[in-house]
């Protein structure tokens, strides 16, 4: 199982889950708010063998400045009471499929429709669906959160893992104590894509990358279309893709080569993804450094090759070594 990590959260275990923004939002210029937020009274959890009971944990901008029994506390604070709560911290995993239902590989007969759609309202090509919602498959899974949760993990962000445009995803705090009144952070948290066709639909468009490419771009031209209003007919699909355009949106690239075609397109657009990569992004810092991207990377590394045998050693290229020792 990959694990990609994205930032920290400082995730509160009880009956309540306190909960800020997890992501930026491209709302438009708002006034910043740099005021303080203590929780106060809480036992934190700093490591596994430092506990503070009855602690102060004091935050500003998303970021922790002091926590102990001792701390001062600015004039611009909010404080919020956890009496009989604790304080954990954890990771967040950005690209889940944690609780979500996912697609089925269908039986197929017969050679499938190159560019007809199986859908009415909807954009014409099945393999781009932004109106998919995560929150309305979405079920807790007892059992797996508490495998993810003893990983280090206190908060996901799942989505339907499938199609070009695959909707919005939901941020839910892995809280074995509450309901999903409790554990649902935000219902729509982020839109997701990629360049892989949906396993769901039967349209054969696009074959290639590059015609995933040529889609994607098509359809930020068609939305734009259609939010000027000159189109008749209704689409739901490009309504929601109008609607979702100011989240977050996560592009699942999944190699370097990936990342800059994803950061290409967004560019011409206007958007900047947050980009899965697949760990080969060192092979090429300097261009991916270049885009501003916020990269989603796993923290798999590969093993070793067994060089014991010399005539195996044959069969290991310079090329391999070199992408294990830079890894």
């Amino acid at each position: 199982m990959k694990l990609k990590i994205f930032a920290f959260a400082l995730l509160v275990c009880a009956l309540h889950t306190y909960g800020q923004d997890y992501f930026p939002k491209n709302d438009g210029v708002k006034a910043k708010n740099n005021n303080y937020t203590a929780f106060t009274n809480a036992k934190i959890f700093v490591t596994p063998s430092q506990i503070i009971e009855k602690g102060t944990l004091l935050i500003q901008n998303g970021k922790v400045v002091q926590v102990g029994n001792n701390v001062a506390l600015p004039k611009n604070v909010v404080v919020i009471d956890l009496s009989g709560k604790s304080i954990y911290p954890s990771f967040i995993d950005v690209f889940s499929d944690f609780g979500v239902e996912q697609a089925d590989r269908p039986a197929r007969s017969g050679r499938s429709a190159e560019y007809e759609p199986s859908r009415e309202g909807f954009y014409w090509n099945d393999h781009v669906m932004p109106e998919n919602d995560a929150i309305s498959k979405f079920k807790y899974d007892d059992k797996k959160a508490k495998e993810i949760r003893d990983i280090g993990f206190g908060v996901v962000n799942s989505h339907i893992q499938d199609g070009i445009v695959r909707g919005t995803g939901v941020l839910v705090a892995l809280n074995g104590e509450g309901n999903d009144a409790d554990r649902i952070l935000a219902d729509r948290s982020a839109e997701y894509l990629s360049f892989d066709r949906s396993i769901e639909k039967n349209q054969s468009y696009p074959s290639s990358l590059m015609g995933s490419m040529a889609l994607l771009r098509q359809m930020y031209y068609d939305a734009d279309w259609y939010a000027k209003g000159n189109v008749s007919t209704k689409d739901r699909s490009l309504e929601a893709l109008n609607a979702n355009k100011n989240m977050v949106q996560i592009f699942a690239a999944g190699n370097k080569g990936n990342v800059l075609r994803a950061d290409g397109i967004g560019d011409q657009f206007n958007i900047q993804y947050a980009i899965l990569g697949g760990g080969d992004e060192f092979e090429s810092v300097a261009d991916i450094k270049a885009t501003n991207a916020q990269l989603i990377l796993p923290l798999n590394f590969p093993e070793p090759y067994d060089v014991s045998n010399p005539y195996q050693v044959d069969y290991v290229t310079t090329e391999d070594m070199r992408y294990w020792n830079q890894a």
